[in-house]
């Protein structure tokens, strides 16, 4: 038996292994491999590798059976990017988009076992075969389909994304808009010439390696459009501040947040100790209150999530495990419960901070706790020679964004020999950078 090289069949096992590399990237990466939206779409990227494996066999073999199936493969990649995308969007799998793919869908099964449905052509020297009549008219809509939905996405989150992910946002909304946009109107000339089939092959290839690439690098570009995290605040059952985090800029103080949530619970008492969450519904948001045995934790969001209740439990159990000694021996001092940024990284690390909105913004803390890098840590303990103060400012600068350190630093260096220490006996002589 001969089979039919056709350069197409060359380009979409090409293509095919394109997709298969950004699914293995985006299911092995641990930062984004639980992550129940992106289920969907490494789904969509796999059916979408499995479409042109599928494809490329059919032009080998020239079979018209696999063809027909490559229609239902793509109607099913449409299927599980548009769940993906909606669950992203609005924490939800139901949508209108879902509906139109699936009626167009189901005719799509229908119609494409009808004889006539598909034909064998020659083209540049080999054979191919086609969709025709209205299996062509639903394939074109499939893919005209699918990428509005994945332009929408794409530009809704490059608007919306906070400054100190705009760069990635950027990144992924060029990856949609190459694979939604360019490769889909390249498609459109394949009426006037075959040859562009294979060009928007290439192209599409391209924008969904970059798009998935982006998410890999930042995943909370998949948290910017379902809700905004704005506070979370944890107290102990007295009413007195343990730990407070801000995700957004806010002119209210601890003390003032904690009043209020102290408030909230005394006239909401009998409801709370049911056991549970409490929504206390805002004007542009809602407060979720979580209370334990030791402590309670109020999280100010846009809206309500189950993604966040899990979160503020899971983030409640573990303060409670990792601070016991300090809960039970009443310690109401803040300093000692500075460790809880670790439990932020581990659960609220995906949500994107909008404290700085640019270059200029002063910098405020940031959601993810780093380690210090040890070449920055001997250099602070060269500058800093008491253990209490090094301690100290080595816990303020991991909470700060990456740019604090460097700042910090080459401020140090241009300003060391004039710098005024109250404490110049405990400082060294000579500084090494």
């Amino acid at each position: 038996m001969v089979l039919n090289w056709a350069p197409e069949a060359i380009v979409d096992f090409f293509v095919a292994a394109i997709a298969i590399i950004a699914f293995a990237l985006a299911y092995f990466q641990p930062k984004t491999r639980k992550i129940r939206s992106l289920f969907f779409i490494r789904l969509g990227i796999l059916f979408f590798a499995l479409y042109f494996f599928t494809d490329g066999i059919t032009i080998l073999l020239v079979s018209q059976v696999l063809s027909k199936i490559t229609l239902i493969i793509l109607f099913l990649v449409i299927v599980f990017f548009v769940i993906g995308v909606s669950y992203i969007i609005s924490e939800s799998f139901i949508s209108v988009g879902l509906i139109i793919i699936c009626c167009l869908g189901s005719i799509a099964c229908y119609i494409i076992f009808l004889p006539g449905a598909v034909e064998i052509v020659f083209e540049y020297g080999y054979f191919n075969i086609n969709w025709i009549g209205m299996c062509l008219i639903i394939g074109d809509l499939f893919q005209v389909f699918g990428g509005i939905v994945l332009f929408y996405w794409g530009l809704k989150t490059w608007l919306s994304a906070p400054f100190l992910i705009k760069k990635e946002a950027l990144i992924f909304f060029l990856g949609v808009t190459i694979s939604s946009v360019i490769a889909v109107i390249i498609y459109t000339f394949y009426y006037l010439d075959p040859i562009f089939i294979i060009i928007s092959d290439l192209i599409l290839s391209i924008g969904i390696f970059t798009f998935n690439y982006a998410i890999i690098k930042e995943p909370k570009l998949l948290y910017i459009l379902p809700f905004e995290v704005n506070r979370i605040l944890v107290k102990d059952r007295d009413g007195f501040p343990l730990f407070d985090h801000d995700w957004s800029e806010s002119k209210i103080s601890d003390s003032m947040f904690t009043g209020f949530i102290n408030a909230v619970q005394l006239m909401s008492e009998e409801v709370i100790h049911k056991g549970g969450l409490l929504d206390i519904i805002l004007t542009d948001g809602i407060l979720i209150l979580r209370e334990s045995e030791y402590i309670t934790i109020g999280l100010v969001a846009s809206k309500s999530s189950k993604l966040l209740r899990t979160s503020i439990i899971n983030f409640a159990n573990d303060f409670e495990e990792k601070f016991m000694k300090l809960l039970k021996t009443s310690c109401r001092d803040i300093g000692k419960y500075d460790g809880a940024y670790e439990l932020l990284d581990k659960y609220f690390s995906n949500f994107p901070s909008k404290l700085i909105s640019s270059k200029n913004h002063p910098l405020y803390l940031i959601a993810k706790y780093k380690e210090i890098p040890l070449e920055l840590e001997n250099k602070l303990k060269k500058i800093f020679i008491d253990e209490t103060e090094y301690e100290q400012i080595k816990a303020e600068i991991a909470k700060f964004p990456d740019c604090v350190p460097f700042h910090f630093m080459k401020f140090y260096e241009d300003n060391k020999d004039t710098l005024a220490f109250k404490d110049e006996k405990n400082l060294p002589n000579k500084f090494v950078s």
